[in-house]
């Protein structure tokens, strides 16, 4: 099986920033023997993030099983909302979306449409890669040209100044955006932990049936 992160790799760094948080405070403390393989005894407040992300892709390129399924579930609970709208959009195609073998390429292809136009079509890409969606190899190929031909785009012209009043209403939409998130999170979250044991489940099986 190909590795993720490997056809993720021109963007892992910036994979791993969105989770830099998680990554100091959770999985370096208890990280043990990656730890000492990559920086011996020196204090980890003595780090950079450039030297964690580094010594941390090596491991996700090397494939280091437990530390790939911490950073999905991570980055997956950072961008819960993305995954609520994946699973909604699934449940919708079938009931037991975690047994599709592979979506059509008219379900594909109206599934990444919504998807771009409310999260981006790197968001969607990376989504697609970390949680495993069954697209066809086409759509990824699609999506992967997309977002390299929009880190090639030229950048936007630099927006007006903010007014103090649209600063205001940004601040408070953001407040109430991120209000109403974390009301979400928690029940997003627990759907998710049901369907990686659900998938989990299903992989054992079929591993028993090849043995």
């Amino acid at each position: 099986m190909e590795n993720k992160f490997y056809t993720l790799q021109p963007w892992l760094y910036e994979i791993l920033d969105s989770i830099r948080r998680d990554i100091k405070t959770d999985y370096l403390p208890a990280s043990g023997a990656v730890y000492r393989a990559h920086f011996g005894n020196r204090p980890q407040n003595r780090l950079t993030m450039q030297e964690i992300n580094t010594a941390l892709i090596k491991e996700l390129l090397q494939g280091n099983e437990d530390l790939a399924e911490w950073v999905v579930n991570r980055w997956v609970f950072k961008h819960g909302e993305i995954y609520q709208y994946f699973a909604s959009s699934l449940e919708a195609i079938s009931p037991d979306f975690g047994s599709l073998q592979e979506l059509s390429e008219a379900d594909s292809q109206a599934l990444v449409l919504g998807a771009k136009e409310a999260f981006g079509v790197k968001l969607v890409y990376f989504f697609s890669l970390l949680n495993g969606v069954v697209f066809p190899a086409s759509v990824f190929a699609a999506l992967r040209q997309e977002v390299e031909a929009q880190a090639q785009a030229p950048a936007q012209t630099t927006p007006a100044a903010i007014t103090p009043a649209t600063e205001e209403k940004h601040r408070r939409e953001l407040a109430r955006l991120a209000e109403k998130y974390e009301q979400k999170i928690a029940g997003i979250m627990k759907k998710y932990s049901q369907d990686v044991h659900s998938l989990k489940t299903q992989v054992r099986a079929l591993q028993k049936k090849l043995v």
